[in-house]
């Protein structure tokens, strides 16, 4: 979490007191919306560290439920409040957020350092299949709604086919889930070559496997990745700490002075024979002298506090959210598409630009995309089935010009994609189009 995130949470404290100040309503969207900036990012800490005692599986479970926990809040309580068009708005706000305006960016910033970016194809194709069915899911009821507008069950059927399809699109999520978190039907080659080169090996050509599979696991969407890598860096210089010893102890009897200068010999020379090893080393030092996982406890009552701090801010978030548009002249859908999915995912957007300059592109792809389908996955059904509780019924008819951008996005999407690399034309492209719907709202309110 970027030290400038930790100012922030004085607005997050601040919000709750001009609240019962009665503060000005324009005041009080500013001072929660920056307070739940700095928490969003807690709760995206807190989750990475209730992880570290979870394994790999369930921590990319945890990753996948909570990355858009902030947005769900938000939701909900404007749900309660009856702003059905903000929440609707907020939705596809969120998936073209992130699927144009955040991958737009990162790939004109990382291409304009490193150039061309380059990536797996598989991953891409299948985020792209994955797109095809939100596409689905959200266009279909707005198609079946227009189709019978004059037929006087409309009401009816409209919100029980977006409660069908809400469902249906959580069986999907469910099935990615099973898929890429928990592996099951997909007996690739993975584990194996995760497993195979750390057992009963102690040499360089070790160390050059794995540092092939960690210069892998960099440039492509391995699930889990995350939590490997340092594994592999501890690994690695474990079996380097244990080398330098074996030579040392060789050695001690007949010059005990020079057992350190052997070890770092050693080191040494599997460096030069590795360049990338010296990048890793001193990491993986302080690895070592600092190997251990924060309690589980800390990362529970973080995740908690966090939780409960953006619900309370989002409650006066959404409370201020009318009066601050009518104050400003602006419509609750341009509100609900530009700013609400902004304050629950600037984050998450600072990281995933960060990966991009870091010529992570697999990982760029992997927050964007993955964001967006998690969006219509599963926060937009989930929304769904908790509008049966709220006043006003929430269904997945969208406006035409939301749903042509989203439409034209998925297009975009799949054809950048399908070549393997990424050049900065295609993303100022995806930056082009999330303008031309930003600005269309913002005029039009549809």
């Amino acid at each position: 979490m970027p030290r400038w995130l930790y100012f922030l949470l004085i607005f997050a404290v601040l919000a709750p007191i001009l609240d019962f100040l009665h503060a000005p309503q324009a005041v009080l969207f500013i001072v929660a919306a920056l307070g739940i900036i700095p928490l969003a990012a807690l709760i995206g800490k807190a989750v990475e560290e209730v992880a570290e005692h979870t394994g790999e599986r369930i921590g990319g479970l945890l990753f996948a439920t909570f990355g858009n926990a902030t947005e769900l809040i938000i939701s909900i309580f404007a749900l309660a409040e009856g702003l059905v068009d903000v929440v609707r708005a907020s939705l596809i706000g969120t998936i073209l957020g992130n699927a144009l305006l955040v991958l737009g960016v990162s790939v004109c910033v990382g291409c304009f350092k490193h150039g061309r970016l380059k990536f797996e194809t598989r991953p891409a194709s299948q985020y792209a299949s994955l797109f095809a069915l939100c596409i689905g899911g959200l266009v279909l009821p707005t198609i079946a709604e227009l189709h019978v507008t004059n037929m006087p069950q409309v009401a009816v059927a409209e919100h029980n086919l977006s409660d069908f399809i809400a469902v249906l699109l959580l069986c999907g999520y469910l099935a990615s889930i099973l898929f890429s978190v928990f592996r099951i039907g997909d007996k690739g080659d993975t584990e194996e070559e995760f497993v195979e080169p750390l057992v009963g090996i102690r040499s360089v050509a070790a160390i050059d496997r794995l540092l092939a599979y960690r210069h892998h696991l960099v440039q492509n969407n391995v699930p889990g990745k995350s939590s490997i890598l340092p594994h592999i860096d501890h690994t690695v210089h474990a079996i380097m700490s244990h080398e330098a010893v074996q030579l040392g102890d060789a050695a001690q009897d007949a010059a005990p002075v020079e057992t350190s200068t052997k070890a770092e010999t050693q080191e040494a020379k599997v460096s030069e024979h590795n360049p990338i090893v010296a990048s890793l080393t001193p990491a993986a030092q302080h690895a070592q002298k600092h190997d251990h996982k924060p309690p589980l406890w800390r990362g529970l009552l973080l995740l908690t506090v966090a939780t409960v701090g953006v619900a309370i801010l989002s409650e006066i978030l959404v409370g201020s959210i009318e009066p601050m548009a009518k104050t400003l002249g602006w419509n609750e859908a341009f509100v609900g598409l530009i700013f609400v999915p902004l304050i629950g995912g600037l984050p998450e957007y600072f990281n995933t630009i960060s990966m991009a300059l870091d010529k992570r592109i697999g990982m760029v792809l992997a927050a964007s995309a993955g964001s967006s389908i998690q969006i219509a996955l599963l926060v937009a059904p989930i929304l769904v089935l908790v509008s049966l509780f709220t006043p006003e019924r929430l269904d997945l008819v969208f406006s035409i010009v939301e749903l042509a951008v989203l439409g034209i996005a998925t297009f975009l999407f799949s054809e950048i994609t399908k070549d393997g690399e990424l050049v900065w034309l295609e993303g100022l492209l995806l930056i082009l189009l999330y303008g031309m719907m930003g600005s269309t709202v913002f005029l039009f309110g549809a």
